[in-house]
């Protein structure tokens, strides 16, 4: 008897966004889990540079202190520090519709496939 494997087919893959920095407004955040445990998943739609209306994403741990992802891409969104009471806890729902700046750069996954990912947001 013979086991054949096969590459996974290509799912309907996204146009990639060209390395670059953006104009951008967060239009989602949510949560969800995956093989790194919880996230927080933030959707940006971009505007301009050819790129109007295509949407990439940042993902990040839920966990919030000072020297987190999610306390940089927070302070970022809000143009300022967080307070005391933000470090205790904040609404990141308040903040879908803030625009910003993006850094999109190309990645490459597990399987070989390349995306578009936010690596830094900016206000």
């Amino acid at each position: 008897m013979s086991i054949v494997v096969k590459p996974k087919a290509p799912s309907g893959a996204a146009e990639l966004v060209p390395n670059d920095t953006y104009n951008a407004k967060l239009t989602e955040v949510w949560q969800f889990e995956n093989t790194y445990g919880q996230r927080l998943g933030f959707e940006f739609t971009l505007g301009g540079k050819g790129v109007e209306g295509e949407k990439v994403m940042l993902s990040c741990s839920p966990n919030l202190s000072p020297k987190s992802k999610l306390a940089e891409v927070l302070r970022s969104l809000l143009g300022r520090d967080l307070t005391r009471d933000e470090c205790q806890g904040i609404d990141i729902e308040e903040l879908v519709g803030t625009e910003c700046r993006v850094l999109v750069l190309q990645s490459q996954g597990k399987s070989g496939q390349l995306f578009s990912n936010v690596e830094q947001v900016f206000r």
